[in-house]
């Protein structure tokens, strides 16, 4: 094969292929999986799962760092979802019984953002604190 005039073997134009591969998935190699966050809705509040008793809870994200929610409905009767409208990040609702999970980026900025049930913001929201 001839390269700008040169021979080249077809070996070498191989491995400059799959070098270029490897190279362009390298960022997505070695990030590292989203922080994982439950949530599940019951009585009409969010709750994290490890803490059943504080309704609406503030989350505590880092700046920058990747983020899946999960969302699991335990509100019989009820069709919940979870947004966060400054940051575009939404489930579509849930039934009783049903779980979904969205990911985003948490923004590099430290600041608050609200989080809500959209049928019921009124009384379910909180709020996701970015330090």
């Amino acid at each position: 094969m001839s390269i700008f005039g040169r021979t080249v073997s077809g070996r070498a134009v191989a491995a400059l292929a799959l070098l270029m591969v490897v190279v362009a998935l390298l960022p997505a190699l070695s990030s590292a999986p989203p922080r994982e966050v439950t949530l599940v809705v019951r009585g009409m509040a969010f709750y994290l799962k490890d803490d059943p008793l504080t309704p609406n809870p503030t989350l505590d994200l880092r700046a920058g760092e990747r983020v899946r929610i999960v969302l699991e409905n335990r509100d019989r009767g009820m069709t919940h979802d979870f947004a966060v409208p400054a940051l575009d990040a939404a489930l579509e609702p849930l039934s009783w019984s049903e779980i979904d999970a969205v990911v985003f980026d948490v923004p590099d900025a430290p600041g608050t953002y609200e989080y809500v049930c959209r049928p019921h913001r009124l009384m379910m929201r909180g709020t996701i604190r970015v330090f």
